[in-house]
């Protein structure tokens, strides 16, 4: 029989009350990341330092709740962000300057054990933000028929700025098939939300639609959306996005819909 494998997810937030990180997301801490049924926890799951300087950053604590040996492997990765606003760890890259004390190992059935997340070195933005991956399968993986069952948990790793910076800046309405979109860029180095109002009118009058904890990763654009349904022929938009209670962004822009 050919083997199969299916990892059990349990994926963390960007932070808290922003977007969600994909299949089963929850809001951080240590709790969230245990799986209902046992398998693998990780505590803390949320990695937050202010202004933080190349050395060990935080100690964690991966955990086998299982009932069976597994093999852990302990990865630092940088976020994904779609033009949804959604965001996923890049599997296909390691998170710069960040490392592992330990990136693998086996831990028994009830067993335990400490790693330190390291800092290399700081980008010049002055703030990171990445995912923790940890992945743990059966350490008789290999050898099992059928469909195995892994465990993944993802965390956030958030490196605040010591001089935090905002900026926002908007692209060019995109309309279609009734459905508006603006592009939003984050030009700061913060995921503070952003939130905002938007306003929208077109021949069935005007809609309202609100901004509320919308989160950015720095140097990524999103498509704010302005609403759909929307009436073919010429509409108006005003909007209007804060980021920790400053005004960075403020619009009229007429646009047509086809």
């Amino acid at each position: 029989m050919k083997r199969g494998m299916a990892l059990g997810a349990v994926l963390l937030a960007l932070g808290a009350g922003g977007t969600a990180l994909g299949q089963k997301a929850v809001a951080g801490g240590a709790t969230a990341a245990r799986q209902a049924d046992g398998g693998l926890s990780v505590m803390p799951a949320v990695i937050q330092v202010q202004s933080a300087r190349p050395g060990p950053l935080q100690e964690i604590t991966v955990a086998n709740r299982s009932a069976a040996p597994i093999n852990v492997t302990v990865t630092p990765r940088p976020w994904m962000q779609g033009a949804d606003g959604k965001v996923a760890p890049n599997r296909r890259s390691t998170l710069g300057g960040v490392s592992v004390s330990e990136g693998s190992f086996t831990l028994p059935s009830g067993g335990e054990k400490k790693l330190v997340i390291n800092l290399g070195a700081l980008p010049g933005a002055g703030a990171l933000y990445g995912a923790l991956e940890v992945v743990g399968l059966p350490a008789d993986a290999a050898t099992r028929k059928g469909v195995v069952l892994g465990y993944r948990v993802v965390g956030s790793i958030r490196l605040l700025p010591a001089a935090p910076k905002y900026g926002l800046t908007a692209g060019k309405i995109k309309a279609s098939k009734g459905t508006a979109v603006l592009p939003v860029k984050n030009t700061g180095n913060t995921i503070d939300p952003v939130t905002g109002s938007i306003s929208v009118k077109d021949a069935r009058g005007t809609r309202n639609p609100s901004v509320q904890g919308l989160k950015i990763l720095p140097g990524n654009t999103i498509k704010l959306s302005l609403g759909s349904k929307l009436t073919k022929g010429t509409a108006t938009a005003k909007v209007t996005l804060n980021q920790r209670g400053k005004r960075l962004l403020s619009l009229t822009k007429k646009f047509r819909v086809k």
